[in-house]
C-alpha cells in the first residue's frame, strides 16, 4: 500500500498514540468501514485476523492519520496511498480532501511523524496553490497584455510554519516549486522569448521565490487546447518553437539556462541548443 509522495511537509503538529509491534500483535479489533474500504481496494482480507502483522500496523496507522486531518481541519480525507517506514524511508500518508477532490494529484496532502512522534502534515502548501498559480499567471499574462499565455504549478512548497507570518511583498524563499509557463507563438519571438526569462528571473527574484521552472512557446493553433492535465503532451518537437529551463536556488541564483530553438529543416524537426548568459540581457 503505498505511492510516490508529491510534497514537502511543513511543521504543523498534533500528538498521536503510538503503537509498539509487539502491543499491536495483541490487540485483536475489528476493522471499521473505511478500512476495510482501503484494503479491499488494495485487494487484501477485510477481517483484521486474516491480515498479517505489517498489514495491521499499517493500515492502524492509516487510520490515525486520516482522523489527524479530518478532526485538524474540519473535513473529510480520502485515502491516496501509505509508505511504511523502514530503514531508508520514513512513514508518510497521502490523502485527499473529499469536497475538493485530486485535481490530478495537486491536492494531495502529506502526513508524516516528526522525531517527537507528532504528526505534521501539509496542507498549507495543498491550499495555497491556487493563490500562487493565480499569481503566476497574473504576472504572466499582463507582461504580455494577453491571456495566450498560461502558468501551470505541478508541484508547490510553503514552508511557512504559520501562514500569519507570510508576507505578500517577499516571501523569504519559503515558497517554492515546480511551473511551467506556455507561450503562444503569437506573442513573441526568439529574443523577447529571451527578455521575458530575465524579467520572469528579476519577478522570482524580487518576491523571494525559488524553484524550477520550463518555459515553452507552443504554436497558436495548439494554444486552446492545453490544460493542466494534458500540459505534458505539448512538450513535442512538433508543437513547440522555443523552450528553456530556469532553475532558481535558494539564493535566488539562476543556474545556466538551455535555451531551444525547433527548426523544419528537410522535412524534419531539428532541435538546436545553446547555453545563455542571462547577465547579457539585463539580469544585472
Amino acid at each position: 500500500m503505498c505511492c510516490s509522495s508529491c510534497s514537502k511537509t511543513t511543521t504543523q503538529t498534533s500528538q498521536h498514540t503510538g503503537t509498539s509491534t509487539s502491543q499491536t500483535e495483541n490487540i485483536n479489533e475489528s476493522l471499521n468501514d473505511w478500512q476495510k474500504k482501503v484494503l479491499e481496494a488494495q485487494g487484501l482480507p477485510t477481517e483484521y485476523d486474516e491480515l498479517d502483522v505489517s498489514q495491521k500496523i499499517a493500515i492502524r496507522r492509516m487510520y490515525e492519520m486520516k482522523k489527524y486531518l479530518d478532526d485538524k481541519y474540519g473535513m473529510e480525507f480520502e485515502y491516496a496511498g501509505y509508505i511504511p517506514a523502514g530503514l531508508m524511508e520514513k512513514e508518510q500518508f497521502f490523502a485527499y480532501s473529499k469536497e475538493l477532490g485530486t485535481d490530478g494529484g495537486r491536492n494531495y496532502v502529506t502526513v508524516r511523524t516528526n522525531d517527537k512522534g507528532e504528526f505534521t502534515d501539509d496542507y498549507v502548501s495543498a491550499t495555497l496553490r491556487d493563490k500562487f498559480e493565480k499569481m503566476y499567471n497574473d504576472f504572466v499574462q499582463d507582461y504580455f497584455r494577453s491571456d495566450k499565455a498560461v502558468v501551470f504549478i505541478s508541484h508547490f512548497e510553503c514552508d511557512y510554519e504559520d501562514i500569519s507570518e507570510m508576507n505578500d511583498v517577499f516571501y523569504d524563499c519559503k515558497i517554492h516549486g515546480q511551473n511551467q509557463i506556455f507561450i503562444s507563438d503569437e506573442l513573441c519571438n526568439a529574443e523577447k522569448f529571451k527578455h521575458f526569462t530575465v524579467d520572469y528571473y528579476k519577478w522570482l527574484y524580487q518576491k523571494g521565490i525559488y524553484g524550477n521552472t520550463r518555459i515553452t512557446v507552443i504554436y497558436d493553433r495548439d494554444f486552446d487546447s492545453i490544460t493542466f492535465d494534458n500540459y505534458t503532451d505539448f512538450y513535442d518537437d512538433n508543437q513547440m518553437e522555443f523552450d528553456i529551463g530556469l532553475f532558481v536556488d535558494e539564493n535566488l541564483s539562476y543556474t545556466n539556462t538551455s535555451f531551444s530553438v525547433y527548426k523544419m529543416d528537410n522535412d524534419k524537426i531539428v532541435c538546436e541548443r545553446e547555453e545563455i548568459n542571462l547577465d547579457k540581457y539585463g539580469v544585472n
